[in-house]
């Protein structure tokens, strides 16, 4: 915008400025073809932007009507339009090299023309090298403007392409979604379908049944609700709270379920000056929802072993347990959506608590080793000091 406002408003204006200055300073000795050919020069200026794939003869014509110009106006003041236009041209091309030998014809001519009117004399000669090193500096400018805006252009192109690719997992991802969740969907109302059918086609009383279809609707309901919590957007009220009451909350929620399989969650390692914004409702739930499945990794009797570490500028939590593990095979699977191994599971639970931390900027990792158990791994960033020294309990 400012660029157009120049060459298209600024410029035109110079250039009846200078026909002005000419004519009153008795400058010229053609007065009408100072005119002409200052008409031909702006006429020129408005139809590059009306004929942009005839730039290189209308630039010419910009160039030979301007020289002819500044001789018939015979003033010094020319030099400024010698600039803009240099200006000009160089957003057109690219090469420093190339707008440093355009600066130095156009300045050339410009002297040439000039001491056609001026006298040779030192200040003359110095005039010219000034001329000259200020052309050198706006090529210089320009250029630096121009590097600037393709640097910038760049990153916007780069943008556009990373939010299009988000976009295109997006899709893909709902795409898995909602073709694993009409699968987990079409098994129970299969059941419920065979059940009805065979009851409605033999007169029987499907009452024996009632509990087997309950489930099945419950399983259904389950999903959905999954689904859903899965899917809906980010819309939560984050507090600051510290970690370790949140974990000692999670304890609370979990310890009664753990003992009852025979199972001791172990909090030993912990920094209780941890506190960072969250929603407290979810977070529980991640960390529940990761012990849960500790408890029901463990065959045998064995320890599930929480730390709360701070590392750098991050909060760490660690949750470990003694179970049965996973393959190797497995482990880019588990935050898949619907991949599970258990017979009543669906699929969603760690695909939501990922989603959840990384909603509270965080990142959870996984290491196992079969049949010695998992360890998970999540991190949450400490974003400043005033997250350590201030909770709201």
């Amino acid at each position: 915008m400012f660029f157009r406002l120049m060459y298209h408003i600024v410029l035109p204006i110079y250039v009846v400025f200078v026909i002005f200055s000419s004519t009153t300073l008795n400058k010229s000795q053609n007065h009408f073809l100072m005119i002409l050919l200052g008409i031909i020069f702006i006429i020129s200026i408005f139809l590059e932007r009306i004929y942009p794939r005839y730039f290189i003869y209308i630039a010419a014509i910009e160039i030979i009507s301007l020289l002819l110009f500044h001789f018939t106006t015979q003033l010094n003041w020319c030099f400024s339009i010698y600039i803009i236009l240099l200006s000009k041209f160089l957003f057109q091309i690219r090469g420093v090299l190339k707008g440093i030998f355009l600066g130095f014809v156009l300045i050339a001519f410009y002297t040439l023309i000039r001491i056609s009117y001026t006298p040779v004399d030192a200040y003359s000669v110095l005039a010219v090298g000034s001329d000259f090193l200020t052309s050198l500096a706006v090529v210089l400018i320009i250029q630096y403007i121009i590097e600037t805006e393709r640097a910038k252009n760049l990153l916007k192109e780069e943008k556009k392409r990373e939010e299009l690719r988000y976009q295109e997992e997006k899709m893909k991802l709902l795409g898995e979604m909602a073709g694993g969740l009409a699968h987990e969907i079409r098994n129970p109302l299969t059941i419920i379908q065979g059940f009805i059918k065979h009851s409605k086609e033999h007169n029987y009383n499907i009452k024996p049944w009632y509990d087997l279809i309950l489930s099945e609707v419950s399983r259904m309901n389950k999903l959905t609700v999954e689904f859903l919590q899965f899917s809906k957007p980010n819309v939560s009220l984050y507090q600051t709270f510290s970690k370790h009451e949140c974990l000692k909350r999670v304890i609370v929620l979990t310890d009664s379920k753990a003992r009852s399989s025979g199972h001791q969650i172990i909090y030993t390692d912990y920094n209780p000056d941890l506190f960072l914004p969250m929603d407290l409702d979810k977070m529980v739930q991640v960390f529940v929802n990761l012990i849960n499945n500790a408890i029901q990794s463990m065959v045998e009797n064995g320890d599930i072993t929480i730390r709360l570490l701070k590392d750098e500028n991050k909060a760490v939590v660690e949750i470990s347990d003694k179970g049965v593990g996973i393959e190797d095979a497995n482990l880019e699977k588990i935050f898949s959506p619907f991949y599970t191994t258990k017979s009543d599971g669906t699929g969603l639970g760690l695909s939501i608590c990922q989603k959840i931390i990384q909603d509270h900027g965080g990142t959870i990792k996984v290491t196992s080793i079969p049949n010695q158990g998992t360890k998970f791994t999540i991190c949450f960033p400490l974003k400043n000091e005033y997250h350590e020294t201030h909770a709201v309990k």
